[in-house]
């Protein structure tokens, strides 16, 4: 059954400049795909799966920018904090998440519960020490960088042992007149 959402991929130059910046080590095992998560879908049938991503060719914006900045952790299930960099909301993502959100419903798939906060997860760190917490949120004051977004992916999820993220469909915006 797939485990399916939607995201922006974030551009090699960008997750390079990220990797760099924050590299592998034992205490931070860095995320593979770069990508700011538009809309969780969760798990499907093969058959939703096939419709969604068909349904998903109407929704269209104008290309635009997303600013990425600073880093923070967020609080996981369990003892994992998540070390994520900041991705400042703008009008053309909340309009792409509410259009991909309205094809999801359509569907007879809820909106999520939990407000959406924009960000590209870098890390999954198992009780990170205070001292580690301090230094990548310091190393992380650095970043801030414009991402072109000139479409978005439906990826399908596989998380044991590690996260595996496959494309499944690429979207790619049109130009809108107006």
């Amino acid at each position: 059954m797939p485990r399916l959402f939607t995201a922006i991929e974030v551009a090699n130059d960008v997750g390079h400049q990220l990797n760099k910046l924050f590299p592998r080590t034992e205490q931070i095992p860095v995320q593979g795909v770069k990508h700011i998560t538009v809309r969780f879908i969760g798990n499907v049938t093969e058959a939703e799966a096939s419709a969604i991503e068909l349904e998903l060719i109407s929704v269209n914006v104008k290309p635009f920018n997303l600013m990425l900045t600073g880093c923070q952790f967020f609080k996981s299930r369990g003892a994992k904090s998540i070390f994520v960099t900041s991705v400042i909301p703008t009008g053309a993502l909340t309009d792409l998440h509410q259009l991909i959100s309205r094809v999801l419903l359509h569907r007879g798939i809820k909106s999520e519960e939990r407000t959406y906060v924009p960000h590209i997860t870098l890390a999954r760190i198992s009780r990170p020490s205070d001292a580690l917490m301090d230094l990548l949120l310091e190393k992380g004051k650095s970043v801030s960088t414009e991402l072109s977004v000139t479409g978005f992916v439906l990826y399908c999820a596989e998380h044991e042992p590690a996260p595996i993220y496959t494309k499944r469909r690429e979207y790619i915006f049109t130009t809108l007149n107006g």
